[in-house]
């Protein structure tokens, strides 16, 4: 989830709507193609959505239904965090994830005083350890994750320190990075059984 503040004139009252993902690539391409200082106009009816770049025009069709209801999958009351660089934990994690099990990528994450221990065991190649030494306060914890959600997320955040904020081994996990102020980025990664 990622929110940012802007004030849009025109809009009197919140407005939500579901775009398709294909019109959300169209509106991604056609604004890295506009100049940096160029105006996005947003219009809408009872079933179109309307797009205005300059001298072109983007039309596609409102998404009917419900969005599923994210706020209730986001972490309430973690109290285990721990505050890692972007680079240095993709890096760890992208060495640990070359051993890991080929269907499930499942690492784990042992969060302990001494630092974050990465770990992957596959019986076909062997297993894999990393430590990142860094402060952590809090009762020891071991969870597990998909390597390659994590590395998905990584290779989005923006550079620089990144918050893993964890509650127990059986709920959801948060990362956000701490680097961008213009942004607040909500990555959040179920757990997996190790």
């Amino acid at each position: 989830m990622v929110e940012t503040d802007h004030k849009f004139e025109g809009l009197p009252t919140e407005t939500r709507v579901l775009v398709p993902k294909k019109a959300m690539n169209e509106v991604q391409r056609l604004a890295a193609e506009s100049s940096d200082d160029a105006v996005v106009e947003f219009g809408q009816d009872e079933s179109h959505l309307f797009f205005q770049f300059g001298g072109r025009l983007l039309t596609c069709r409102k998404l009917t239904g419900q969005f599923p209801n994210y706020e209730a999958v986001l972490p309430r009351d973690v109290n285990k965090t721990v505050t890692i660089e972007r680079s240095e934990l993709q890096d760890a994690l992208r060495r640990v994830s070359q051993l890991a099990d080929q269907r499930s990528h499942a690492v784990k994450f042992m969060l302990a005083k001494e630092g974050l221990e990465i770990s992957a065991s596959s019986p076909e190649y062997g297993e894999a350890k990393e430590v990142i030494e860094k402060e952590f306060k809090g009762e020891t914890i071991a969870i597990g994750f998909n390597a390659q959600y994590l590395l998905d997320f990584l290779a989005a955040a923006a550079d620089g320190p990144i918050s893993f904020e964890l509650k127990d081994e059986q709920s959801a996990g948060q990362l956000r990075p701490l680097g961008d102020d213009t942004s607040r980025y909500r990555y959040v990664v179920m757990p997996m059984r190790i």
